[in-house]
């Protein structure tokens, strides 16, 4: 009988609040939780794990299905801290695709992939399943956040994440698992992008995957971007943020009922 796995990976502290987070969401739905965590950041560069520092803040009663997966990337991550082009063409793919060599699957299991940051609605999972066993493949359309988990950014569309039997790819190693498929109709989800704090932005922008936005690694002005709903990326983007009230339906509910389980996680 096939199995659906929820997929990601992470390699900082502040994501751990949105592990917590899909794996309240997704537990009634999924098999397992695939956490994968890698020796090197998505600029190549050697990290530390960090999943002993922080596991027990996720929520006990759940743990049954986590996953866990550290891998070891130094023999095949490249050194791209000012390469873009790297990083998307070696370095993203061997993370995204990571836990392909680490387990075994059955050719019609269901992979849903996405970055922590990305939480997928629990009431949106038998949608998602239904569409998979119909189509194979399908990309879904998350609600964008921005700077913080109750700032909207109205208008915009965020269609990365990807559910998928495991045979559309099982060929396909190193791949990203991301940005293929026809889009779902509907959000199913929320993008929590760059909802962390100054400090932990800086650390981003000198270790994450666009090196062309380094130029936006101040403090400073990041603090200001945030108070003012700014973006400092790019000016001519078109960015309006709407601030929800924390009981919200498009928040999350494991988020809008501040459950007890999340008590650690966001501390």
């Amino acid at each position: 009988m096939s199995k659906v796995y929820l997929k990601t990976y992470f390699y900082v502290e502040h994501e751990v609040k949105f592990l917590a987070m899909n794996l309240l969401e997704a537990y009634d739905h999924i098999d397992g939780f695939i956490i994968c965590e890698h020796n090197r950041t998505h600029t190549g560069r050697p990290r530390e794990y960090i999943w002993d520092e922080v596991k027990d803040r996720l929520p006990s009663e759940f743990m049954d299905k986590v996953i866990y997966l550290p891998s070891d990337l130094s023999e095949k991550a490249v050194e791209a801290y000012e390469n873009e082009e790297a990083i998307h063409r070696v370095n993203e793919p061997l993370m995204r695709s990571s836990f392909m060599t680490d387990m075994e699957f059955d050719k019609d299991d269901v992979i849903i992939s996405i970055d922590a940051d990305e939480i997928i609605y629990r009431d949106a999972y038998p949608k998602i399943l239904e569409a998979v066993g119909r189509q194979n493949l399908v990309g879904l359309n998350l609600h964008q956040f921005f700077y913080r988990t109750n700032y909207l950014w109205e208008g915009k569309d965020f269609t990365s994440p990807i559910a998928s039997k495991y045979w559309v790819f099982q060929d396909q190693y190193p791949t990203n698992w991301r940005d293929v498929g026809p889009t779902l109709s509907g959000k199913h989800g929320c993008h929590f992008s760059w909802c962390m704090t100054p400090e932990e932005m800086v650390y981003k922008l000198h270790t994450y995957s666009h090196p062309r936005y380094r130029f936006c690694a101040d403090k400073e002005l990041l603090e200001k971007a945030i108070e003012n709903k700014e973006y400092p990326f790019d000016p001519d983007v078109d960015f309006r943020i709407r601030e929800l009230d924390n009981d919200d339906e498009v928040i999350p509910e494991c988020l809008r009922n501040q459950l007890l389980y999340l008590e650690k996680a966001l501390a």
